[in-house]
């Protein structure tokens, strides 16, 4: 999908004292594609939570949406509630949809269960993917070690972990990871800002773990996977609980 000018949104904050105090964030222009209204405008959205262009917090205006997008109301509604399922929006019912903000207990949570589903995942996938995965695995890791803006990075670290999930993409487990992957997203973005030294660490981790991926070191590959998850959690866990 091609991604151009870009077009203003406005997140809701209440400062000290009530007052409601709206601060601008812009997003991607949504470009023509041959997709369904519904399956693009879900990928555009999707792609910039990620990415960090609606950040956490960021109120999502169905009515704003459609006439930013130039599509009608319909296909924004259930982009919303498709993300809603995959825990990047919080449908609030006063506020409406709104970019979901991530906390201790959840980073806890969610890193808990990939922690326990990762070395699954690494026997089940290890001994199928597929050569041309790989190489596009590692091609996406050239692409993430030569790019300069942390939100692709993001975007690409997304699909580099998709890929070793392994060929089966309609799985449960498949589907179950992707979706705590999704949400973890929200803190690596938020790691990141805090620690904008943890990319090349990351970068390192991402080239040993293919490393065992082409070699089928089963063990190696989850010692690895498992290190590198936790690397971000304690990173994450800093910046929510500086104490």
């Amino acid at each position: 999908m091609i991604l151009d000018h870009r077009l203003p949104l406005v997140e809701e904050r209440s400062p000290v004292g009530g007052n409601p105090l709206a601060t601008k964030h812009t997003i991607p222009k949504l470009a023509p594609s041959p997709r369904t209204s519904q399956a693009n405008v879900t990928q555009h959205l999707r792609r910039a939570i990620l990415a960090g262009h609606l950040p956490p917090g960021t109120r999502l205006v169905q009515a704003d949406l459609a006439d930013s997008l130039q599509m009608s109301v319909t296909p924004i509604r259930e982009a919303l509630r498709q993300l809603s399922s995959e825990g990047l929006i919080d449908l609030d019912a006063f506020r409406g949809a709104v970019v979901h903000t991530p906390t201790l207990a959840e980073l806890e949570e969610i890193f808990e269960i990939r922690a326990a589903l990762m070395p699954l995942s690494v026997r089940k996938s290890i001994g199928y993917i597929t050569s041309a995965q790989l190489q596009t695995a590692e091609a996406l890791l050239d692409q993430m070690e030569a790019e300069p803006d942390q939100a692709e990075w993001i975007v690409l670290n997304r699909e580099f972990h998709r890929l070793l999930y392994g060929p089966m993409t309609t799985s449960h487990l498949h589907n179950v990871l992707q979706r705590l992957s999704d949400i973890a997203t929200l803190y690596i973005n938020l790691s990141f800002t805090q620690h904008p030294d943890q990319r090349a660490s990351a970068d390192a981790e991402h080239r040993a773990i293919l490393a065992a991926y082409l070699t089928q070191d089963v063990d190696q590959a989850t010692h690895l996977v498992l290190t590198h998850i936790n690397s971000t959690l304690e990173s994450a866990r800093m910046v929510l609980d500086p104490n």
